[in-house]
């Protein structure tokens, strides 16, 4: 399927590894510009670095999508270096495993800054270049505790995943008259870090409770993504796909 989406500029967070980085490298091969955001320069580097191999424009930018001014100058440079923006996909989270009770409330105001605010004020930005273009996309990931609640993450990283639902939703009925479509997906258990933090017989237990009896790949959720931002996607927004091999916690 030809996605439609050659020399369009994408900004990927957190693309440094897992599902940003497959998602990065995926929109690269389809032809996309792409901008590689992360906070870690070697491994987001190295993405750009590959996403150039692929035959594109791909560049790094550093910055922590939790503060206004470095995602402000984020999209400055997006903007000097690319062009204006019009695929968006907000995956730049933090997922601490701490007890409810034992949570600080410094922590719950980075989960919630990260995996929340982040997305809504990257979105912010977007949408300025997105009117300015007459198109856009914007996917933002949410995640299965976001939806049905958390066997394993944190209460804090569950809220601010169910909050970026709300937020997807709503935003999908204001832009949608600018031709911006916006969804979310929810991935389960993935083959990352987030999923490794836990302890190897806790991995496989959760295995085990999933129909497909595996973990998912990151790019299994790339190529969702993808479409999202694809021409042939443009009938879709306000959704949230879960992408879970079968599991409904």
């Amino acid at each position: 399927m030809n996605l439609g989406i050659v020399g369009k500029v994408a900004v990927v967070t957190g693309a440094g590894q897992g599902i940003g980085r497959s998602t990065a490298l995926t929109l690269a091969a389809e032809g996309a510009y792409v901008c590689v955001n992360d906070v870690n320069p070697g491994p987001g580097e190295q993405t750009a670095r590959n996403c150039r191999d692929l035959g594109t424009k791909a560049i790094y930018i550093r910055g922590d999508v939790s503060k206004e001014s470095e995602v402000i100058d984020l999209f400055l440079q997006v903007e000097e270096k690319l062009g204006l923006v019009e695929i968006l996909v907000n995956n730049a989270g933090i997922s601490p495993k701490v007890l409810f009770e034992d949570i600080p409330v410094e922590q719950l105001e980075q989960v919630v800054a990260v995996n929340l605010l982040g997305p809504f004020l990257c979105s912010q930005q977007a949408v300025i270049h997105m009117k300015k273009m007459g198109w856009g996309r914007i996917v933002n990931l949410s995640s299965i505790s976001g939806r049905y609640g958390a066997d394993k993450s944190g209460v804090h990283y569950s809220a601010a995943k169910a909050g970026i639902i709300g937020m997807t939703i709503t935003l999908a009925k204001k832009l949608g008259p600018y031709s911006i479509t916006v969804n979310c997906v929810a991935p389960g258990r993935i083959n990352t870090a987030l999923t490794f933090i836990l302890p190897p017989e806790e991995v496989e237990e959760l295995r085990c409770r999933i129909p497909l009896r595996r973990i998912g790949e990151p790019e299994e959720v790339a190529s969702v993504i993808a479409f999202l931002t694809s021409q042939p996607g443009a009938y879709v927004s306000g959704t949230c796909v879960d992408i879970t091999g079968g599991y409904i916690a």
